[in-house]
């Protein structure tokens, strides 16, 4: 079970996501809250976890 290409992406879509979460908490911009940017960062992780986790066509074991 190896992983493909669309999997690395969506890997490296939750390894920025992680990154740039720690790299915004300390900073002051959660206190008004950005419905937008809230749902905006759900779905980019929703696409993330989703990617990383698609079958590889190439993978046969049942």
């Amino acid at each position: 079970m190896g992983m493909s290409f669309i999997n690395w992406i969506g890997f490296a879509m939750l390894v920025l996501g992680l990154l740039l979460n720690e790299a915004f908490l300390g900073m002051n911009t959660w206190y008004d809250l950005n419905l937008g940017a809230v749902i905006a960062g759900i779905v980019y992780l929703v696409v993330g976890a989703a990617l990383s986790l698609w079958p590889n066509a190439s993978d046969t074991t049942a």
